[in-house]
């Protein structure tokens, strides 16, 4: 009889331990992993930008997340982009829109707090890999590129993407980078080809096993984990086996219209850059440069998938709030356009996918939201004091609840005096030589019709001036 009231004495304690543990891991605060993954535009899966990608790991935690169908970036560029949604301010305020400034050389702003120190000073562990912020080489105060000394509390410096091919296998399609129009940078830049490499041997694989690895232990404070994915940026280098994925006679291409830049006044103009567009088309590479891209994006997709696996087989699973983000989107044809840095919808637009373990997901949010709300969002989610400075806005209430409607805008900055503002109805562009352009989604989701001269969208033409000048001034 004692030793029966010993044992039930043991296990009332141990159910009770473990009824404290599991109260306590309850109550405590979140943890944050967040995934970014280079240029990545809405062509995943799930997303239903290309009815042919492959990626089932993003997936997965778009179905059981919140899906931001229209979630656009603060610039279509990733310095600005990124240095925009860690310090929760606009281009327009920081002066950062390209990849030659840091925005601690900036006047004002050596001190701002980032995304990741608001988490560590309130109580985090802070860890990165791979690309998170972008910052350019050579600066003596930056390390590495894509860091920002004193963000995190670790931070795995590495290479980015996959290996090279040999030198003469690359550059191998034959395109005619010396002619007016192309950007001298794609000379070395625009090119794809199926490495040897396996998915294991690759850097962005690496810098995801650091994050993996990183779940696997045991850790005494929540945690700010923060993964970044080189691919599907440029090159587009990726094991062979995932361009084996997509047969490139089957591959499905853009929609495009003829003409599609004859609507344009001079500012579209400057940044339309057709001239790759027609080398492509005439050498019959349109298809291969798409299932190149396609490939890097799947490849992508595996290493997102070995992190959010690695969560999935841990402790933290239940409390671990999960974020996938592109840093802005891709041409790869729409407009006669290659690449980033345009202010219409397929450069501005990319994935959002929030994951709250403490609340029904599998539900998708239709309205207008900008990568600037996430330093917000990620506050209020975790119960910290918001940071003052930021200039984007929760949508914590659209993460509980989806359906909620909203008159959100979302302005999107490529240089001083170029800015696009997206409403729910309505893409208006303004260039500092005063030509505009507005499209109507409700019956031009590609932005083939330019209708701001049309008598009949001046009250709309007025309504989006006026809210992209109570953003920022179109001087700035």
């Amino acid at each position: 009889m004692k030793n029966l009231l010993i044992l039930f004495s043991f296990i009332s304690t141990l159910f009770f331990s473990n009824s404290l543990l599991a109260q306590s891991k309850k109550d405590s605060k979140p943890n944050v992993l967040f995934i970014m993954v280079d240029d990545m535009n809405d062509w995943v899966n799930a997303f239903g930008g290309h009815p042919q990608a492959i990626t089932p790991n993003i997936d997965k935690v778009a179905k059981k997340g919140i899906m931001f169908k229209n979630a656009y970036c603060s610039a279509p560029l990733c310095n600005p982009s990124r240095t925009s949604l860690l310090t929760g301010l606009r281009p327009s305020t920081t002066g950062v829109y390209g990849n030659v400034e840091h925005f601690r050389d900036e006047e004002g702003f050596a001190d701002i707090v980032t995304l990741p120190q608001h988490f560590g000073a309130n109580g985090y562990t802070t860890v990165a890999s791979g690309k998170i912020f972008h910052s350019p080489r050579g600066n003596k105060e930056v390390p590495k590129p894509g860091s920002d000394p004193g963000s995190f509390q670790t931070e795995k410096y590495s290479k980015l993407g996959t290996t090279f091919p040999d030198k003469s296998l690359r550059q191998s399609h034959g395109i005619n980078f010396d002619q007016k129009g192309i950007k001298k940078n794609f000379k070395k830049a625009f090119d794809w080809y199926g490495i040897e490499d396996t998915t294991e041997e690759t850097n962005d694989w690496q810098n995801a096993e650091y994050c993996a690895d990183f779940l696997k232990e045991n850790h005494d404070k929540p945690f700010f984990l923060a993964c970044g994915i080189f691919r599907p940026h440029l090159p587009w280098y990726a094991p062979k086996k995932y361009f084996d994925m997509y047969d490139v006679e089957t591959i499905k291409l853009p929609a495009v219209i003829e003409n599609d830049l004859n609507d344009l006044g001079k500012g579209g103009n400057k940044l339309a850059s057709p001239t790759l567009h027609r080398e492509l088309v005439e050498k019959g590479l349109w298809k291969e440069a798409v299932r190149a891209y396609l490939a890097s994006l799947t490849f992508a997709d595996e290493c997102v998938g070995q992190v959010i696996d690695a969560l999935d087989n841990s402790q933290y699973k239940d409390n671990t709030i999960i974020v996938i983000m592109g840093d802005h989107g891709w041409h790869l044809g729409e407009k006669e356009f290659w690449g980033k840095n345009t202010l219409w919808e397929r450069s501005a637009k990319t994935p959002l996918i929030i994951f709250d373990p403490r609340t029904k997901g599998g539900k998708q949010v239709t309205t207008i939201v900008s990568l600037l709300d996430i330093y917000p969002t990620l506050t209020e989610m975790c119960g910290l004091p918001q940071n003052k400075s930021n200039e984007g806005s929760s949508i914590y209430d659209l993460v509980k609840n989806p359906k909620k409607k909203s008159n959100k805008m979302a302005v999107t900055s490529k240089d001083k005096g170029f800015h696009t503002i997206r409403s729910n109805q309505y893409r208006y562009i303004s260039y500092p030589d005063g030509t505009e352009e507005l499209y109507d989604h409700n019956i031009d989701p590609n932005e083939w019709e330019n209708v701001v001269k049309k008598d009949n969208y001046k009250d709309a033409l007025d309504l989006m001036r006026a809210a992209l000048k109570e953003k920022i001034s179109v001087s700035n």
